[in-house]
């Protein structure tokens, strides 16, 4: 019961209304009866017991950056704010573990490994309000996944409230941990539609001795895509391959370009290590025609790759999924298709390697969503609405058509939430 894998998943929080705290937690055009914060794991499942029984339709809250995504609630009785939920629970530094209570940041997350010399391998978005229950609900990831693997790769263990008020835990708090069937990957990527997760605990990693940006323009972007994904399968163990479309919003402004496309690339690792493949990387690049290959400087690499990361906010954006060796031409075909009904051009990430590419165009309307889908589909590939101001949205807008384990899907709903309390409408097939 997961949402597609997900690489930075490009709904942004929304400005806070007018209308006080209920218009905070606005999802589209809808408000919540009222707002609760509770503070401890006890506190949520109690919340969810009490709603269960009055028949009351109950939506998590992190940081609001992934509240674009689906459909809108079916109800929306309370809205329950997760922020205080936000302790360290436990670092073992030795053993690259650490447990976090949902409601932290990944800002804070990452400050407090990084004493250590410690890092968690979950990046994009907004780390400053982005928290690790709403990262993990939608199965964000962003650009480091590549290297180190998705949300299902780095958790070791949950604990999750239910609908019936019951604290459940699932896997442990060790790296080698094989017990069963995993119900942590039950809740990465199920939109808190079967459980609201209250704590997890992660496999954490070194952080790198040495880290470096290559970038490469190229005029066309079939080549730029080619040499990418070429590079995401080497040998190198790159952080991170990415292809962009020049003119991208949120790349720093001094490396846009009017037109083409940029391939960008994340070394990390002992530093000679770094350097063979810098040297790999330009080689490479430079040989595929590259109308200019450079670096920034080591103080720009991080505010590059945080930038790159931080979506911009324009009105329709997917996330694609495909094959590797198609996401390409599925970048290429849905952008000639949004071009058709865009005043703006349309801006495009592809993560080389994994499949994922983010789409943004400035404007649209429910046909070229679906006109999107359907080239997706053609291609073995999904499309996922992440967020459409201004466009109704309901289920099979937002997810696609449902595939041949839908039952499956209803009888785990029903089974863990019979009472559809819990973000009922919003995900695959109006769950």
């Amino acid at each position: 019961m997961n949402v597609r894998d997900d690489v930075g998943n490009p709904a942004t929080r929304r400005s806070t209304p007018s209308n006080g705290e209920p218009g905070r937690f606005a999802i589209r055009s809808m408000l919540p009866g009222r707002v609760t914060h509770p503070k401890t794991p006890a506190d949520v499942a109690g919340l969810l017991a009490e709603a269960t029984s009055k028949s009351e339709a109950v939506v998590p809250w992190g940081g609001g950056t992934h509240q674009g995504i689906g459909a809108g609630p079916e109800r929306y009785d309370i809205a329950c704010d997760m922020s205080h939920v936000n302790e360290l629970v436990a670092f073992e530094p030795a053993d690259l573990v650490v447990t976090v209570e949902a409601g932290m940041t990944l800002g804070r997350v990452q400050d407090h490994l990084r004493e250590k010399g410690k890092f968690l391998a979950l990046d994009g978005g907004h780390p400053e309000i982005s928290t690790i229950g709403g990262m993990l609900a939608t199965n964000t990831s962003g650009p480091s996944r590549l290297l180190y693997g998705s949300a299902r790769d780095l958790v070791l263990g949950m604990q999750v409230a239910l609908p019936n008020g019951d604290l459940v835990r699932s896997g442990g708090k060790v790296v080698k941990n094989v017990v069963g069937y995993d119900l942590n990957k039950l809740h990465i990527g199920a939109l808190g539609t079967v459980g609201t997760i209250c704590e997890v605990t992660f496999k954490v990693h070194p952080l790198p001795r040495s880290e470096g940006t290559i970038l490469a323009h190229f005029d066309d972007f079939k080549v730029a895509n080619e040499v990418a994904e070429r590079l995401a399968r080497s040998n190198l163990s790159l952080r991170s391959v990415i292809a962009f479309s020049g003119s991208l919003r949120s790349a720093p402004a001094d490396i846009r370009q009017q037109a083409g496309t940029t391939v960008a690339v994340w070394c990390a690792g002992w530093p000679a290590a770094v350097e063979r493949q810098k040297r790999d990387v330009i080689a490479a690049l430079s040989d595929a025609g590259a109308s200019a290959v450079f670096g920034p400087n080591p103080q720009a690499h991080e505010a590059f790759w945080d930038a790159i990361a931080r979506p911009t906010t324009l009105g329709v954006q997917f996330k694609l999924a495909s094959l590797p060796s198609r996401i390409g031409e599925l970048v290429a075909v849905s952008t000639a298709l949004a071009a058709e009904t865009s005043p703006a051009s349309p801006e495009w990430i592809v993560y080389s390697g994994v499949g994922i590419a983010r789409l943004e165009i400035g404007g649209g309307s429910a046909e070229i969503i679906r006109r999107i889908r359907d080239a997706a589909a053609s291609r073995g590939g999904t499309c996922v609405v992440a967020s459409a101001d201004g466009i109704p949205i309901d289920s099979v807008l937002a997810w696609g058509p449902v595939r041949d384990d839908f039952p499956l899907m209803q009888r785990v709903k029903s089974q863990f939430d019979p009472k559809r309390t819990l973000n009922p409408g919003r995900f695959v097939g109006g769950i």
